[in-house]
């Protein structure tokens, strides 16, 4: 998309005979506009900048849909048995909505940085820079949020729009098209039915909306809403000599100094204190203290030493794979079908995502897995991995 220019705009509104006081109104608007982001005067406007039928975001923004416009289907989260949260909602944008959630991010959402203790969904940091502020601390404690995604409701995204400069009714647009609402009935209050502000173009659904996880604006949304939580975890560690981290709903905080339990607990109570002025509730079951002497684990990576390093069961479900792949006494597909995968290059690519990644922690081990990688692909006429 072109930078938006009054000037063409102005020209092409009076040879088009718009009312003068409507052009100018328009650019007023425009200037509010936090700088690099475009201007939408309506919803309309939108449907013309992102190519999508105003009829299906009219549709999705006022919730009067006969079929809604996520596919919503459930995955199993790793390493958790049989807990009762085992699972995870996955909400999968339809074609046209992912084409203007996409633009949302693209033009708007891009165009604001999260705070510096974020590291996730951010080209700027990676779990292997989370992970490196860690390395050789005496204490960890490690955080979960529970239900990230959904419990960030509708009025906030509305907020943070507004913060770009859009006005009112095109905020209240764009947060509709960002958020979804839960299953009729359901008996969490902060979901229940509305009354809408005053004002509004729409008499639909009322109930108040959250982010869905699956949605392509929901990752950047989550991180620029976190901001004031995240300035003010960060000063609380600052305060207290701890390093502060988050990766999405997962927060660290690490301690080189004199320490102990209890100063741990208290710690988590204020946090906890934090968390819940924001709407955020602490996933009890998966809050630890990692006290010295102790394995230490963040985001999946050894912290113990002097940089990050991989673990030794992520380096043992490697080699595993590439000891059947290449054993002679095992047909391949056994070990494809035993392991749950669809077909001989399915799992291939899935090892190969996994030495792909561990090149950024250890690339010798990497380099030498990929090496072996290359062959078993040869011995199989399988195509072949390139690594870097």
């Amino acid at each position: 998309m072109n930078r938006w220019s009054p000037q063409p705009y102005l020209v092409a509104g009076r040879k088009a005979s718009v009312p003068e006081d409507t052009l100018q109104n328009a650019v007023k608007t425009a200037k509010q506009m936090k700088p690099g982001c475009p201007p939408i005067f309506t919803l309309n406007h939108l449907a013309h900048l992102t190519g999508v039928p105003y009829p299906f975001l009219h549709r999705t923004v006022s919730r009067t849909y006969r079929t809604e416009a996520y596919k919503v289907f459930q995955l199993r989260k790793p390493n958790v048995g049989h807990s009762a949260d085992r699972f995870r909602w996955i909400c999968a944008p339809s074609e046209d909505l992912l084409r203007v959630q996409r633009w949302i991010n693209t033009h708007i959402l891009s165009k604001a940085e999260p705070h510096d203790a974020s590291y996730a969904y951010d080209n700027r940091h990676g779990v292997l820079e989370a992970a490196d502020l860690h390395c050789e601390a005496e204490w960890l404690i490690k955080l979960d949020l529970t239900n990230f995604f959904e419990s960030i409701l509708e009025p906030r995204v509305y907020e943070l729009f507004r913060s770009f400069g859009y006005q009112p009714l095109v905020s209240f647009e764009l947060a509709r098209l960002c958020t979804r609402v839960r299953a009729r009935g359901n008996p969490d209050q902060r979901f229940s039915k509305k009354t809408l502000p005053a004002g509004l173009p729409y008499s639909g659904d009322p109930r108040i909306g959250h982010l869905p996880q699956g949605a392509a604006t929901s990752p950047r949304i989550a991180n620029l809403v976190m901001q004031s939580l995240d300035e003010t975890l960060q000063d609380f560690a600052l305060e207290n000599d701890l390093v502060y981290s988050r990766y999405a709903d997962d927060l660290v905080f690490s301690s080189k100094n004199a320490f102990d339990r209890s100063k741990a607990i208290q710690h988590i109570k204020s946090i906890n204190g934090c968390l819940i002025e924001e709407g955020f509730w602490l996933n009890e079951a998966k809050t630890k203290i990692v006290p010295p002497g102790a394995r230490k684990v963040v985001l999946g990576l050894l912290v113990d030493g002097d940089k990050p390093r991989l673990t030794k069961s992520y380096k043992k479900y490697v080699s595993d794979h590439l000891y059947y792949l290449s054993h002679p006494t095992i047909d391949p597909m056994t070990h494809v079908k035993h392991r749950g995968f669809q077909s001989l290059q399915g799992l291939i690519n899935h090892v190969s995502g996994k030495i792909a990644y561990g090149f950024s922690i250890e690339q010798d081990w990497a380099k030498k897995q990929g090496d072996q990688l290359k062959a078993i692909c040869t011995a199989l006429e399988a195509d072949h991995v390139v690594f870097p």
